[in-house]
């Protein structure tokens, strides 16, 4: 069952703890006054009263009888009355009285009172002084300590409170302050800190606080980026997979139509029918449509090698691969007069060169296929934060507006999907698997008589 009442809170508790202490201090101190302070009185003014008559009996011993009456007349301002005897109890002196032929007698002291009598040892005879001082009755030091109890006790009081509540929120200030900031790590905020630098353990909890929220901080980023990294990971298979579904329907359906054509050929030829009389004319043509079928099944299984292989990774210079490639295009290039405009830049990039030379012979291929005879293919390269590669090809040989779907498989600038105006289709979707593969941001954009291929390298050397 849940707690209806609220508890007070840490500066509410320590004020209430602090002043119900110092009350208690208060009152007990005049407690202890009460009952001490009369006979402490009491044995604080005996011993000032010996202490004089043994300090007037060492000064004696250097004094005659006429010099010994100023020092005895100083006794008087003390509040102690005393009488001078000679030996044969002879009063000699005694303030406000001559002199008597009869020395007191009793001894006994009444309450209140100290009494005592020493001798004199004076330069020219030896005297009697008599000494007694009265003291204030004990039952009237308790009277005025109770009378004055109240004007000690309500200041002391005002004083405990001021001091409770100064304390308390000395003390609970970075308590709440800690308090707070973990009820913010609570709730997953890991940017608060704590300010409570002092050099004991609150100033310890609090740096142990900060840097637990440090920590906590940097591994709530580390997972957050770990996180959007697989979620990232996690669409890149998606999109993967559901790019092998489309190129699994759509090799279905490249591979249906030619193998019809070739079962439909065989039979007729076996049946003798018709024109598939001509069974040499008819075999070329099946062996044709097979030979197209064996170059597709073959780009396949590169499509396949390029997503399986393992990368290395190795320093290279993508002009150097570039002019490789060209090479073996030269009598292409020549044949339909392409001026090839290539801007040289060295720069070394981290990346695999097996993959990306045959990325690059696809896209070479591609762009001197589809340039108009007499046309132009710039290469040049950007350097900034990242090194961008772009390949440029005009005019082209067909509209090539229609750009966004070219890196998917079997997809074909020309839109009849005949293969008799094109490849297979695989040539740009290979170059976007191996672009993928190696980290490499490529994009295709087109006008109706210019296509511009962009691959951004990330790892410059």
């Amino acid at each position: 069952m849940k707690r209806l009442i609220k508890h007070p809170r840490i500066t509410g508790k320590l004020f209430f703890l602090t002043m119900s202490l110092l009350i208690v201090a208060v009152l007990s101190t005049i407690g202890f006054l009460y009952a001490t302070l009369p006979s402490y009185y009491q044995s604080y003014r005996e011993e000032q009263f010996h202490a004089t008559m043994a300090s007037l009996q060492e000064e004696s011993t250097h004094l005659s009888s006429e010099n010994l009456l100023p020092l005895l007349d100083q006794l008087t301002a003390k509040g102690i009355r005393f009488s001078l005897w000679t030996e044969e109890d002879q009063l000699l002196y005694a303030p406000g009285f001559g002199r008597g032929p009869v020395r007191r007698t009793a001894n006994t002291s009444p309450a209140g009172m100290i009494q005592d009598s020493i001798p004199l040892q004076l330069v020219d005879q030896t005297v009697i002084l008599d000494v007694d001082q009265m003291i204030q009755p004990i039952d009237e030091v308790k009277s005025v300590i109770l009378k004055l109890a109240p004007y000690i006790v309500l200041p002391l009081l005002l004083l405990a409170g001021l001091a409770a509540y100064l304390y308390s929120r000395i003390i609970s200030r970075p308590l709440l302050t800690i308090n707070q900031a973990t009820k913010e790590l609570a709730n997953l905020n890991f940017s608060v800190r704590t300010h409570h630098t002092s050099a004991d353990e609150l100033g310890d909890l609090s740096r142990n606080i900060n840097q637990l929220a440090t920590k906590l901080e940097v591994t709530m980023e580390s997972l957050q980026t770990s996180n959007e990294q697989l979620r990232f990971e996690s669409e890149k298979d998606r999109k993967r997979d559901a790019e092998r579904r489309q190129l699994f329907l759509a090799i279905s359906h490249e591979l249906k139509t030619p193998i019809t054509i070739v079962k439909g050929q065989i039979e007729g030829m076996l049946l003798n029918l018709g024109a598939y009389r001509d069974r040499d004319h008819y075999l070329a043509r099946a062996g044709h449509v097979i030979e197209d079928m064996e170059r597709l099944i073959a780009e396949l299984l590169e499509v396949a090698r390029v997503e399986q292989m393992n990368l290395q990774l190795t320093p290279i210079n993508p002009l150097t691969l570039i002019k490789h490639q060209l090479q073996q295009f030269d009598q292409l290039i020549v044949d339909r007069n392409l001026d090839i405009v290539l801007i040289e830049n060295e720069l070394t990039v981290q990346t695999d060169a097996q993959l990306l030379e045959r990325a690059l012979h696809n896209l070479l291929m591609n762009a001197i296929s589809y340039t108009a005879v007499n046309g132009t293919i710039q290469i040049e390269f950007e350097q900034g934060d990242e090194l961008t590669l772009r390949i440029t090809n005009f005019p082209t040989t067909q509209d090539s507006s229609e750009t966004a779907a070219w890196f998917n498989p079997l997809e074909r600038s020309e839109q009849s999907r005949n293969r008799m105006h094109g490849g297979s289709g695989l040539g740009l979707y290979l170059v976007h698997q191996i672009m993928e593969r190696l980290d490499i941001d490529a994009t295709l954009q087109g006008s109706p008589n210019q296509v511009q291929f962009a691959a951004r390298f990330k790892s410059i050397v």
